[in-house]
């Protein structure tokens, strides 16, 4: 997943609405969001290279994504997308869940981790010490740490501000994710091309549109939009809704 962009506590009706694309070599096996068969209570696009994920909800109001640092020299070795799903599975509040995961995170290849438990939103990642709740309102998560910022990210978050305001629906969401325009006037194509909200490159490229919404009533709805990534495939949007079973 290469940019997050998200309202949380922001709208008098729904608590987060995530509007994310995954960026991703095409060759790279994939499976579509769906509720895990051996894990029920996740839904999730499943990475089948090393079992994690990207972005997912859980059936008892948790939200998790990922991105990774692309500029970061790997320190570990372990997956990002594990994070996204230990966190589904996990019961325990973003307070002990990050706690936990602070001493050992070097341990992961390079990241942003995003998370909800319900009541609170947090972040961290593994280049900066500690992790932090975000406060009510508009961020944007790319590819840089969440302290820093880039056309890409500062582009995202305008737009995702000022659609906000108008009460968006999902297809309004989608639209804005498959801006082509580059924010970045590098002499290389391929900067050009990932300084793209919607990025396309040889084998590489937005392969997902993820649109996530939690209602204060308790339901949660889930779009995801699947990419041609060659000439045979076709696009292919799909829609969960749930109402959040609250076992936290």
């Amino acid at each position: 997943m290469c940019l997050i962009l998200l309202s949380w506590q922001n709208d008098s009706e729904q608590t987060l609405t995530i509007a994310a694309n995954r960026d991703e070599f095409f060759e790279r096996p994939t499976l579509a969001a769906d509720f895990w068969p051996a894990h029920p209570q996740i839904l999730a696009g499943r990475d089948l290279e090393f079992g994690g994920s990207w972005l997912g909800i859980s059936r008892n109001g948790r939200f998790a994504a990922v991105t990774n640092l692309r500029e970061v020299e790997a320190s570990g070795d372990r997956s990002r997308g594990d994070l996204v799903k230990n966190f589904l599975l996990s019961a325990e509040t973003n307070q002990h869940f990050f706690e936990q995961l602070e001493p050992e995170k070097s341990q992961y290849r390079p990241f942003n981790f995003i998370a909800c438990d319900g009541d609170t939103l947090c972040y961290i990642n593994n280049v900066e010490a500690g992790w932090q709740p975000l406060a009510t309102g508009i961020h944007a998560i790319g590819n840089i740490p969440l302290s820093e910022r880039n056309a890409k990210t500062q582009k995202g978050y305008h737009d995702m501000d000022s659609i906000m305001t108008g009460k968006p629906n999902h297809q309004d969401l989608l639209n804005m994710l498959q801006d082509t325009k580059p924010t970045m006037n590098a002499a290389e194509d391929i900067y050009r091309a990932l300084s793209s909200r919607f990025v396309s490159f040889e084998g590489y490229g937005t392969r997902s549109s993820s649109i996530v919404t939690a209602n204060k009533n308790g339901q949660w709805d889930f779009w995801e939009k699947r990419y041609a990534t060659t000439p045979t495939q076709k696009e292919v949007l799909q829609h969960f809704s749930f109402m959040d079973d609250d076992t936290r």
